[in-house]
């Protein structure tokens, strides 16, 4: 890519519409300029669902070009980027995200919209933006008068942004299929567009409701004046994290593979032939299979080698490939012991320092969506949108602790420490506020055993 060029989003925004063009033909230019990007979000994707590039490879071929049936074609599929996808995200929302703020009304309101649903759509969105770079949610406001939220795949969304930081939506494009037919829609801050594609052309179409205008407005007649979807980016490139690796995971697919065929064919030997009276390999190895012999002329004769298959090179070659993709995927890799039965806190700090750093670029990224989200619940409810901001989203990561030293840390803390920082950072706590009610009922003093409830 040119350095000196603009980013797509921006080329997207200067392209959306241009004056000659009508709002159809930029839909069918936009829609043809983003195929080839669905097929790097599926990349991802095939990847986490154990489907790669080594099961679409072509069968082996003889030497007239044909299809061997009889050669071993051994496929195996390493799954190390849903191990890396799995653990990635299972750290950073294994557990529920808090939300804080000083409004007692408005943590009613998140309390009731990021429940325990949320949390675990939240898992299958940070899963999917991983694998594919990013992923969509769209809310809305469903029949019954209810907020809702759709998850969106990333390969049906063409966004089309406002600024150069690609924050601020100027419109969204939705291009998916139903059954056999092709639906294109066209969202705005006040209206949506809906289409269906034939033989090329876009035509208005009435999918969403017979009677309905098109254009029509979000919901019944009001618009939210926001595009109504929301990016839950991977990293700021908008990258899948397959992209670190793959080639390391191609190699270790093709590597035991083809280990495997070779043990498979090592059963058989080669056959050096001196004399043979016959002209074709496949003639010698049928008269050599149903006659368990051969003609050769007076002076020729039969020699056999014996395949060695280079198994300890493989293993380590492996391993190395391994080691590879949990450094360059910024993984943790437990098969390592190198940290001892009981690790400190510092070296328990090493081991994450990758997982760390790449979590926490999708930490940035999706609190920013967390809070967009929250600004159209806030709309529903009738709350002031702009308090979403002043939310404080934080990630309790699960991350593994020397509980000793942990305890440790937080009995010699109480002097000068609050009460609530170090029941936050004890290992046997996991929620702050249930515990406080704990330890006040049981009238527990921090720092002392304290007197307990009054008998009865």
């Amino acid at each position: 890519m040119d350095p000196f060029s603009k980013p797509h989003g921006e080329q997207l925004t200067d392209g959306a519409k241009p004056s000659e063009e009508s709002q159809t033909d930029m839909l069918l230019r936009l829609i043809e300029e983003n195929a080839p990007n669905i097929e790097l979000y599926k990349t991802g994707q095939r990847y986490y669902d154990n489907h790669p590039d080594i099961k679409d490879e072509d069968p082996p071929k003889d030497t007239d070009g044909q299809t061997d049936e009889d050669k071993p074609d051994w496929r195996f599929e390493h799954g190390p980027h849903a191990n890396l996808v799995d653990q990635k995200v299972g750290y950073i929302v294994g557990e529920s995200p808090n939300y804080q703020h000083k409004n007692e009304k408005v943590m009613k309101v998140i309390e009731k919209h990021l429940g325990y649903d949320f949390d675990d759509d939240l898992n299958d969105i940070l899963t999917a933006a991983s694998n594919k770079g990013v992923e969509w949610l769209h809310p809305y406001v469903d029949e019954e008068g209810n907020f809702n939220t759709l998850e969106i795949p990333a390969e049906q969304i063409i966004p089309i942004w406002k600024d150069r930081k690609q924050r601020v939506l100027h419109a969204v494009i939705r291009h998916y299929i139903v059954g056999e037919e092709q639906r294109v829609e066209y969202w705005t801050a006040e209206q949506v567009w809906y289409y269906i594609m034939s033989e090329g052309e876009l035509q208005l179409a009435w999918y969403h409701g017979v009677g309905e205008a098109n254009p029509t407005t979000h919901l019944n007649g009001e618009s939210w004046g926001r595009v109504p979807f929301i990016p839950f980016k991977n990293n700021s490139q908008s990258e899948s994290d397959i992209w670190r690796y793959k080639t390391f995971i191609d190699a270790m697919n093709r590597r035991t593979s083809d280990t495997q065929n070779m043990f498979d064919e090592s059963t058989e030997l080669i056959y050096i032939l001196q004399g043979y009276e016959g002209t074709k390999m496949d003639e010698f190895k049928k008269n050599l299979k149903y006659y368990s012999g051969i003609a050769v002329s007076e002076e020729g004769g039969v020699k056999t080698i014996q395949i060695e298959v280079p198994v300890k090179s493989s293993i380590e070659w492996v391993e190395e490939l391994r080691e590879w993709i949990y450094e360059y995927g910024r993984g943790v890799d437990f098969k390592k012991n190198e940290l001892g039965n009981s690790p400190t806190g510092i070296a328990l700090r090493f081991l994450y320092t990758g997982l760390d750093l790449k979590t926490k670029q999708l930490a940035r990224k999706t609190i920013p969506a967390i809070k967009q989200l929250l600004w159209f619940i806030f709309e529903y409810e009738g709350i002031d949108s702009n308090l979403a901001e002043e939310v404080d989203v934080t990630f309790n990561y699960n991350r593994m602790v020397n509980e000793k030293e942990q305890s440790e840390i937080a009995s010699t803390s109480q002097s000068y420490l609050s009460e609530e920082t170090v029941l936050a950072h004890h290992p046997w706590v996991d929620d702050v506020e249930k515990e406080k009610e704990r330890k006040d009922t049981e009238g527990i003093v921090m720092g002392g055993e304290g007197d307990g409830p009054e008998p009865e």
